[in-house]
């Protein structure tokens, strides 16, 4: 395994272009055309979904520079110059990159490497796990992992907080407990906090359960830190627990039905759920984490692409994909989600479960250039997603099909 602080690999390096050549001139029809400075790329001719929801834009053209989209939108608003940094991407598909907003073993250029070349360019570590290290060591991995453009961007919620003999790694037994528990976290550089609120695991119902005093605390010092609060919870009892404290989303789907109440204030309080339908059906209980989710979406529900990735498999299950999460994308399909609602929770969505949506998430200009390129229309198959023409990292393209 590679360290964080190694070079990225040349074939996977910042694309150079002659600086004679390097303008790119960028015209809207309507108005006066601010002009794109030298170290602009612009993708040409491919259909363009930028991840908002909006409807798709046929012979698009997306302008990049340095790591930045400068312009989106059809090739008759946005001209650009015949120069040679036009990349010509006529019949794919320009998306975000995406975002997996729930993996564990994250820690791992091997792995953060085969995401980022799989177009999934920010992953969410909901949890480091028994052995791992310390969060601090960790913390700096992830720091030198951020500088290499071949390894997908790392999100660290930390530690999964939970109750004295809960499930979770980071145990508390009071309010207060929790309070300076999770200021450490935040102090060492955790991005966000993770909690359990559960009873057991795999049909375990014998542990103890984050008090919701602890719980207030910790939601409390997140929201104070201008962070979020990712909640574990696979049983509607304790999604009500998680609502009613102001958690930021539901780590999972769950097994047994929702009360409509719940579904209701989740979504009067944004609080998105991240199905994780994959995990779910390792432990046998698709059917009724997929009925959920499709009531979810069907009464305006936001969601966020997730899959549990852990290494090795839980529950000796094989599809808890690495690199782009087909497994759990196709299972979010057959829930009712339409193919556009499972790209905009791939990436919109995800990018703001992890806190970055101004900066990520999006094809709109301002926002840092994370594109995925792929042959094909994925609103017409969403197997497209893994036939990859380009993927651009930060502005850095680390794939580019022959």
């Amino acid at each position: 395994m590679r360290g964080p602080n190694e070079e990225p690999d040349s074939a996977m390096s910042r694309i150079s272009i002659p600086a004679a050549v390097l303008a790119v001139a960028l015209a809207l029809s309507a108005c006066g055309s601010p002009t794109i400075a030298n170290g602009s790329l612009a993708l040409v001719g491919g259909t363009l979904i930028t991840g908002t929801g909006a409807a798709p834009v046929a012979d698009a053209v997306l302008v990049i520079n340095g790591s930045t989209i400068v312009a989106a939108g059809p090739r008759s608003r946005v001209r650009v110059g015949d120069v040679e940094s036009v990349m010509d991407v006529a019949g794919a598909t320009i998306l975000p990159g995406f975002i997996n907003a729930h993996v564990h073993d994250a820690f791992s250029g091997t792995r953060l490497a085969v995401w980022a070349e799989a177009g999934v360019t920010t992953v969410r570590d909901e949890g480091i796990q028994p052995g791992d290290g310390s969060l601090p060591d960790l913390i700096a991995y992830r720091n030198g992992s951020l500088r290499q453009p071949r390894f997908a961007r790392l999100v660290s919620a930390g530690y999964i907080m939970t109750a004295t003999g809960g499930y979770g790694q980071l145990a508390v037994a009071s309010a207060d407990e929790a309070r300076l528990r999770a200021t450490e976290e935040l102090d060492q550089g955790a991005d966000m906090l993770k909690v359990a609120v559960e009873d057991g695991i795999a049909g375990r119902t014998d542990m103890n359960v984050l008090p919701s005093a602890a719980l207030a605390a910790i939601v409390g010092v997140a929201h104070e830190r201008h962070t979020l609060v990712s909640a574990h919870v696979t049983d509607a009892r304790f999604l009500q627990t998680i609502v009613s404290a102001g958690a930021d989303d539901a780590a999972h789907a769950t097994w047994d039905p929702v009360p409509d109440s719940t579904f209701r204030q989740m979504i009067a309080r944004r609080i998105a759920m991240v199905p994780t339908l994959t995990v779910l059906e390792a432990y046998g209980a698709l059917a009724g984490s997929q009925a959920n989710l499709r009531r979810f979406v069907a009464m305006g529900g936001e969601v966020a692409l997730g899959n549990d990735y852990t290494e090795p498999p839980q529950n000796g299950f094989a599809h808890f994909d690495l690199g782009m999460p087909m497994w759990e994308i196709h299972r979010m399909a057959e829930a009712g989600m339409s193919r556009m609602q499972v790209i905009v929770a791939a990436t919109r969505n995800a990018a703001r479960v992890c806190g970055l949506l101004d900066s990520l998430g999006t094809l709109e200009a301002g926002k840092i250039a994370d594109v995925l390129v792929v042959n094909g229309n994925p609103l017409q198959d969403l197997n497209a997603l893994t036939d990859v023409r380009l993927v651009i990292h930060g502005g850095v393209v680390i794939r580019r099909a022959p």
